[in-house]
């Protein structure tokens, strides 16, 4: 009698077991979808923040296009240049948007997956536009105009700072995307990792 007793408890235990290693599962399960979850959220905000700064940008370009129009050809390219790209990167910004938009947990992980390496290779490529691209047009155009204004040693000095300072910010800004990025991809290989347990 004693031994079906036992063999009673130990199958209850057992089946409590298993039970809590199943809600455990799927509580770490919701905790993964969660994270990650709020960085994507995250990275959207901050998409949508860039593309309504520069779209705000455009008119106060050519408000200075305005102002200060027709007395240095160098000032002129510039503020045009700046207002072309703060018109025609929002576009980017919107696709970049919109593939985030397609991140949903009700679908497969592996859509997930698809969807943030896409993610990645899409900023990859704005920050090798910004390298070799627009960091060094837009260091040209204002060394060419400081020349061409003759400007004092303290806008030279002031310039220098600015530039280090944006250089950083984007070195910063990409570091973050990059770390967040990685973080993401690793909750969806565990989320995978639990599903297919």
């Amino acid at each position: 009698m004693e031994l079906d007793d036992f063999k009673k408890t130990w199958a209850a235990l057992d089946n409590r077991l298993k039970h809590n290693e199943k809600l455990n599962e799927s509580i770490i399960l919701e905790m993964k979808k969660s994270k990650a979850m709020k960085k994507v959220n995250r990275f959207i905000a901050y998409e949508m923040f860039q593309v309504v700064i520069l779209i705000l940008m455009v008119p106060i370009c050519i408000y200075f296009i305005g102002q200060r129009g027709g007395k240095y050809l160098v000032w002129d390219i510039a503020m045009f240049f700046f207002a072309a790209i703060c018109f025609i990167y929002p576009f980017w910004g919107v696709y970049k948007i919109n593939g985030l938009m397609k991140f949903d947990f009700t679908k497969n992980v592996g859509n997930n997956i698809l969807c943030m390496n896409r993610y990645n290779i899409q900023l990859k490529q704005e920050m090798k536009f910004l390298i070799y691209f627009l960091a060094p047009v837009t260091v040209i155009l204002a060394i060419t105009y400081y020349a061409v204004a003759k400007a004092a040693l303290p806008f030279w000095v002031l310039l220098i700072c600015a530039l280090t300072v944006a250089s950083l910010i984007c070195y910063w800004s990409y570091k973050i995307y990059d770390k967040g990025i990685k973080s993401i991809l690793k909750s969806l290989d565990e989320i995978k990792e639990l599903k297919e347990e």
